[in-house]
C-alpha cells in the first residue's frame, strides 16, 4: 500500500468527495458483458454487481472475489495473484476492517482456484493480528508471495504496522505454505534481515515476487520493497538463496531527485537480467513509471530508475508478468503490463505489452482496456491454460468498491502479426507459416504449385518471430517471380520499417528497367538494382543479400548488382512486420506469381544460390523460412 499521508478529517472528506464523483457512464453494447462471481455475491448484491463493468469484450470474463462490506470487512484492498506449481490459483487481498484507509485493523485474506479461475473457495484468513494475539489490533498487508517452483513451496513476504495510525514500526515478515496454499505457517519477522532501525516507512511489494530461473543464480528467489530514510527515497530488491529461509538486501536506488520508486513488479528478461518496474510516486500527471535493471540476480542495478515515457498512467501501481519467451519455444517475447490509462485519475485499467524486454512499451492506444470504470491496484499471472490472470481494484463509483479476477486469451489483447486467417506452411522446421492475404489463388509454380497474386490487395504476411530478424548479420533472402501485366512498383520482399527506418525491400519496378533492393540501418542507406525488369511473364529468379558488408542483387544465378553496404541491425523494432508482394502501408502489390520464398540469416555461396535454383534444394542449412507456396 501506498504511505498515507494522515490528512486531517476535513482533507479526508474532500478527497473521498472528489474520489467519489462518478465516471462518465460507459455505453452499452449487445456484445460485452461481466460476469459475477455466484460464491462471491447474490441478489440484489449481484444484480449490482453485474452493472459494474459494461466495457468488456464479452470473451473476457471477469469475476468479483471480494467485495466492499463483504464478510464484515468495510474494504478490500491491494492484491496479489501467483499460480501455484500444482496450478492453484491464489488471490490474496487486504481485508480493511472498518473502511478503506490504510492505517487501522487490516487481515490478509485468500481465495483458492483449483480450475483456471473458474470458481473459487470461500474467502479465509491468512493473517491477522500481532505476533501473540491474532485477534488485536494490527495493519498486515503489502502481499508478496511467490512461488518456488523447484520445492513446490508458496512465500509469502508481508508488512505490518501497529495499526494505530502512527504507522512505525514497518517490519517485512515471511510465511510459508508448503500445502499448495491450503495452510501457512505462523508468519515470521525478517525485519533483521532486510530492514533497517533507522528507516522509515517500509514495504514489501505489493505484487507477486518471481523465482530466477536463468544464469548463475537460477533458484532465487526476489522481490520488490522499498523504503523513506533521511528524506530520500529507495526502491530496492531482495532475495533469498534459500527457498525463503533467509533474506538479503539487494539492489538499492536511494535517491532524493524528486523520482521515488515504490511499489516494484520485477520480471526476469530471456537474457538472465531482471527488469524492476516501479510507481514513480515523484511524478508528475502520466509520467508514473520507472524502471531500472539488475544484471546479478538482483545484488545491484546497473544504472538508477529512470522514466518510462510510454507506459501512461496515475499515481498508482503497476504489475507485470511475462507472457512469452523465446528462450522456451515462443516465436516472440512478450511481457504485460497491467495499471489505469488515465494519466490523472485511476480508471482505465489496460493491459500494455513489450515486445523487446522493455526496452520499449505500448502506448495507451495500443493496449488493451479491460474496464472504463474506476480501476487501480492490481496484479497478474499466466493460468494453466495459456490464458492471462489479473486481480485487480475495480468499480463502477470507486476504484476500492471490489477486488475483480478477470481472465482472457492473448487473442483478446491482440496478437502482434493479427494472427488469423488461412496461412501456407513453412518447411523450414521453424514453424514460421506464414498469412494468405486478399484471396491469393494456386497456380503452376517453377516447382510445384506457386501462388499467384492480382496485384490489387493480395499479399502474404510472415508471422512476426525473433527467428525473422535479420537484424545486423548477413542474410540471403529470395523467391521465384512471374509477372509482366502491370508497370506499376511491385514489392518482392519488405520488411520492419520505412523510408528512414531500419528496414529491407525488394522491389519490382518495370517502369524504370530494373528490379531493385535496398537495406537501411541507423538512416544510413544502401541500394542495389539490375538493368533490366524480367517482367516477361516468364519465371526468373531473384535475391536479395547482405554478406561481409556487400550488398548484393542476384538474378537467375548471376550477381547483378553489388555495392558497400552500410553496418547495423535492418530489424531493431519489436514488433516489427514483414511481407512478401506488398510494401508495409499495404501499396505496391505484386501483380503476378511468386514461388519458392526462402529466408536465410546467413550469405550463402553462389554454389548454394545454384543448387536451390536448378533443383530446388532443401538441403541448404539455416533456412528460418521456406514457403514452397504449394
Amino acid at each position: 500500500m501506498p504511505r498515507s499521508l494522515r490528512l486531517l478529517t476535513i482533507v479526508l472528506l474532500l478527497a473521498a468527495a472528489a474520489i467519489l464523483q462518478p465516471p462518465t457512464a460507459p455505453q452499452a453494447s449487445a456484445n460485452r458483458q461481466f460476469v459475477p462471481d455466484p460464491t462471491a455475491a447474490t441478489g440484489q448484491q449481484a444484480a449490482t454487481n453485474q452493472q459494474a463493468a459494461t466495457d468488456q469484450p464479452a470473451a473476457i470474463t471477469q469475476t468479483v472475489l471480494f467485495d466492499k462490506g463483504g464478510a464484515g470487512y468495510g474494504c478490500y484492498r491491494i492484491p496479489a495473484i501467483v499460480r501455484t506449481k500444482a496450478g492453484t490459483l491464489l488471490a490474496f487481498a487486504e481485508a480493511r476492517r472498518t473502511w478503506c484507509g490504510d492505517s487501522q485493523e487490516i487481515d490478509l485474506v485468500m481465495r483458492r482456484s483449483t480450475d483456471n479461475g473458474r470458481t473459487w473457495s470461500p474467502q479465509r484468513i491468512v493473517l491477522s493480528g500481532t505476533d501473540t494475539d491474532p485477534n488485536a489490533v494490527a495493519t498486515r498487508g503489502n502481499p508478496t508471495p511467490i512461488v518456488d517452483h523447484e520445492t513446490g513451496r508458496i512465500v509469502l513476504l508481508t508488512t505490518m504496522d501497529p495499526g494505530t495510525g502512527t504507522d512505525r514500526p514497518r517490519t517485512p515478515y515471511v510465511q510459508f505454505s508448503d500445502d499448495d496454499g491450503l495452510t501457512f505457517s505462523k508468519a515470521r519477522s525478517i525485519g533483521g534481515q532486510i530492514d533497517d532501525p533507522a528507516w522509515g516507512w517500509y514495504a514489501t511489494g505489493p505484487v507477486h515476487g518471481i523465482q530466477l530461473t536463468r544464469g548463475a543464480h537460477k533458484g532465487r528467489l526476489v522481490a520488490g520493497t522499498n523504503y523513506d530514510v533521511g528524506g530520500r527515497h529507495a526502491g530496492q530488491l531482495v532475495y533469498s538463496d534459500d527457498h525463503g529461509e533467509t533474506w538479503h538486501k539487494g539492489a538499492t536506488d536511494l535517491r532524493s531527485d524528486g523520482l521515488i520508486p515504490q511499489e516494484i513488479s520485477v520480471v526476469e528478461r530471456v537474457d538472465g537480467s531482471i527488469y524492476a518496474g516501479a510507481r514513480n510516486n515523484g511524478g508528475s500527471a502520466g509520467n508514473n513509471r520507472a524502471f531500472a535493471v539488475s544484471n546479478d540476480g538482483g545484488q545491484t542495478y546497473v544504472a538508477p530508475y529512470a522514466r518510462i515515457p510510454e507506459l501512461t498512467t496515475p499515481t498508482v501501481q503497476g504489475s507485470l508478468v511475462r507472457l512469452r519467451a523465446t528462450d522456451q519455444g515462443a516465436k516472440y517475447n512478450r511481457i504485460l503490463f497491467a495499471a489505469p490509462a488515465d494519466p490523472e485519475r485511476r480508471r482505465y485499467l489496460t493491459i500494455r505489452s513489450t515486445f523487446d524486454e522493455g526496452k520499449t512499451w505500448q502506448t495507451v492506444a495500443q493496449g488493451t482496456r479491460i474496464t472504463s470504470d474506476w480501476s487501480g491496484y492490481s496484479d497478474l499471472t499466466v493460468l494453466g491454460t495459456g490464458e492471462i490472470g489479473l486481480l485487480y481494484e475495480g468499480g463502477a463509483v470507486d476504484a476500492r468498491d471490489q477486488i475483480r479476477f478477470a481472465r482472457f486469451t492473448e487473442s483478446e489483447i491482440g496478437h502482434p502479426d493479427g494472427a488469423t486467417g488461412p496461412t501456407t506452411p513453412d518447411v523450414s522446421g521453424l514453424g514460421n507459416h506464414s498469412y494468405l492475404r486478399g484471396g491469393t489463388t494456386g497456380v503452376a509454380g517453377k516447382f510445384g504449385q506457386a501462388r499467384d497474386l492480382d496485384g490489387i490487395d493480395d499479399a502474404i504476411q510472415l508471422p512476426y518471430a525473433e527467428s525473422l530478424a535479420l537484424g545486423a548479420g548477413d542474410f540471403t533472402v529470395m523467391s521465384w517471380i512471374r509477372y509482366g501485366a502491370s508497370t506499376a512498383p511491385q514489392a518482392i520482399f519488405w520488411g520492419y520499417g520505412m523510408n528512414e527506418f531500419s528496414q529491407f525491400w525488394l522491389r519490382a519496378e518495370p517502369a524504370d528497367q530494373r528490379i531493385r533492393g535496398l537495406i537501411t540501418t541507423n538512416g544510413s542507406t544502401a541500394a542495389v538494382a539490375s538493368t533490366k525488369a524480367y517482367n516477361d511473364n516468364a519465371w526468373h529468379h531473384v535475391a536479395l543479400q547482405r554478406k561481409a558488408g556487400t550488398l548484393s542483387l542476384w538474378v537467375d544465378g548471376t550477381q547483378v548488382a553489388s555495392t558497400a553496404a552500410p553496418t547495423g541491425s535492418i530489424s531493431p523494432a519489436r514488433p516489427f512486420r514483414m511481407y512478401v508482394g506488398q510494401r508495409l502501408d499495404g501499396l505496391h502489390h505484386f501483380d503476378g506469381a511468386l514461388d519458392e520464398v526462402r529466408v536465410y540469416r546467413r550469405a550463402l555461396t553462389a554454389a548454394e544460390l545454384t543448387s536451390i535454383r536448378t533443383t530446388n534444394s532443401t538441403a541448404v542449412p539455416n533456412a528460418v523460412l521456406d514457403l514452397p507456396l504449394g
